[in-house]
């Protein structure tokens, strides 16, 4: 493998994810020894995969032969479930190819998962040929699956080896630690297990049982649920919005895409830019050509694919930012249940682990879950003109977002008192009926959390307020290899003492987040829909 020039890696940083050097400065630095580390939710998107459907086929193959482990995988897998035959329905002679069938386009629940492959060529310049390596449209490849393996070995050298939050090996108690969740994709899942076996690359002898929980698609709240037509009405007006403000910058991308023969044809035949948007439909195809090696044609260099990724994130992330409601439509239950859970953990510790609660949390999703987080966490505070930061890009092939929660019992708590700090008292408030603007938490967040005393002679909770109940914990939460600077934490009194604004009292990460935390009842009636079944998950 050669090595990358400034340019090669200034693209692949736009596309594929990068983590932070473990060296003994950053430890040092950010996990100073009075602070340790409490619970920590990753969520991440899955790792390199072929695009979704065959588009622009004047560049690219119809077959994506980069799967030959993963296919491997699945023919183990076909193997235990009896199965792997070959066309004479016998399992001695000839070996059948199956391939990932990934759910194609919009379809989240259908699909065939495995099945026979077939190939026509579909142009006639197209001389890719199947193999036992080739993949389907939207399945993660053999270099995808190394990338989230690296992820989870970089949790572990993190998380087990250095800080010590997570026990070496799944048999000391690991699988008990780890709170696991995906969407119903093929691609997220697979993601997951490969994220694990990163975190405990050494399965201990035995059966070890590790739960993930998988919602039906109309329920999961990792996406944005496209029923809710108040969100696809917002989405589409402040989209157009969004571009407006960048029209001279967006028209100089299409323009100098037209002067490219085969994008041209592309927009031609395939395509209505008029329509549909131009960067994401043609990111989906040139970014996994270009991590995967694959040639591209010329024009397609490394500065139009980061312009791409910058543009394709103008299109679809940036709109939400204008408007809290539109982001807490998209991913506001996910938001509010990691409200919850960080809510939990503090409760769990200060009780001094009497009940179980897992202190890693693993979501496995897709750009469409890293985007709306971060609108939630105000990635794009520091443009006061609202116009999209320059670094701003689609989150690339392995994204993930880290919170950490934190806990400095040494520190001497800010002496300042947010402005919005002295509404904290007011805890018997009915959160719900309160305006999302004027929440200082979210509502999953309950009123226990303050009306804890450290010394409790009964082992009950306190019935009185307890202003400093939550003054020991404090988060950080991490986007690929940076700390995110929440905007409510900027504010004086609402971070760390010494780390600054980087780690946010636990106050102002809540203050941030609570209008952007919804219920299902309250999406449910912000979006006008109803689904089947109001029951509650069970998780």
């Amino acid at each position: 493998m050669t090595t990358p020039s400034n340019s090669d890696e200034t693209a692949l940083n736009s596309i594929q994810a990068r983590l932070p050097k473990l060296t003994r400065d950053f430890i040092a630095e950010h996990y100073p020894r009075q602070v340790s580390v409490v619970h920590v939710d990753l969520l991440t998107r899955h790792g390199e995969r072929t695009p979704v459907a065959h588009r622009i086929p004047e560049i690219s193959p119809k077959n994506w032969n980069f799967c030959a482990a993963g296919n491997l995988l699945h023919q183990d897998f076909l193997r235990s479930v009896g199965r792997y035959t070959n066309d004479a329905g016998t399992s001695k002679d000839t070996v059948r190819q199956w391939q990932n069938h990934i759910f194609k386009r919009d379809s989240r629940s259908g699909g065939t998962v495995f099945g026979k492959f077939s190939a026509e060529a579909q142009h006639q310049n197209d001389s890719s040929q199947p193999t036992a390596a080739t993949c389907g449209f939207g399945q993660i490849t053999d270099l995808g699956r190394r990338s989230m393996t690296a992820l989870g070995a970089h949790m572990r050298a993190l998380y087990v080896d250095t800080l010590g939050l997570l026990p070496a090996s799944l048999q000391s108690g690991g699988g008990d630690d780890l709170y696991l969740r995906t969407t119903s994709y093929t691609r997220a899942l697979e993601s997951l297990q490969h994220t694990i076996g990163g975190l405990y690359p050494d399965p201990p002898a035995g059966t070890q049982t590790l739960r993930i929980h998988v919602r039906p698609s109309e329920r999961d709240n990792m996406f944005p649920d496209f029923n809710c037509k108040n969100m696809v009405r917002q989405l589409l007006r402040l989209n157009t919005q969004s571009l407006e403000r960048v029209a001279d910058e967006y028209k100089q991308l299409y323009e100098d895409m037209l002067k490219i023969p085969s994008l041209k044809s592309f927009f031609d035949t395939e395509f209505n830019p008029g329509k549909a948007r131009v960067a994401i439909s043609v990111l989906d195809i040139v970014a996994p050509m270009r991590v995967h090696g694959l040639p591209l044609p010329e024009g397609v260099d490394n500065k139009l694919i980061s312009r791409l990724a910058h543009m394709a994130a103008v299109e679809y992330l940036h709109s939400g930012w204008d408007m809290a409601a539109l982001t807490r439509m998209q991913l506001g239950r996910l938001v509010y249940d990691l409200a919850g859970k960080i809510a939990s953990a503090v409760e769990t510790d200060r009780a001094n682990a009497l009940f179980q609660q897992p202190r890693l949390g693993i979501y496995s999703g897709h750009d469409t879950t890293m985007a709306p987080l971060l609108a939630a966490f105000g990635y794009d505070a520091a443009a006061r003109d609202h116009r999209a930061p320059k670094d701003l890009v689609w989150p690339p092939f392995g994204a993930s977002i880290r919170i950490e929660l934190l806990k400095d019992t040494t520190t001497p708590h800010p002496i300042v008192q947010p402005e919005w700090e002295s509404s904290q008292v007011d805890n018997t408030a009915d959160i719900s009926k309160i305006p999302f603007e004027k929440r200082i938490r979210p509502s999953s967040v309950p009123d226990s959390l303050y009306r804890w005393l450290p010394r409790r002679t009964n082992g009950r909770p306190s019935a009185q307020m307890n202003s400093r109940a939550t003054r020991d914990y404090y988060v950080r939460i991490w986007y690929n290899d940076r700390v995110l600077r929440l905007p409510t934490c900027r504010d004086p009194g609402a971070h760390h003492s010494q780390l600054g604004p980087a780690v946010c009292t636990l106050d102002g990460f809540f203050k941030q987040i609570a209008r952007f935390a919804s219920s299902d009842k309250e999406a449910r009636s912000e979006c006008q829909i109803t689904h089947p079944s109001d029951e509650p998950s069970r998780e």
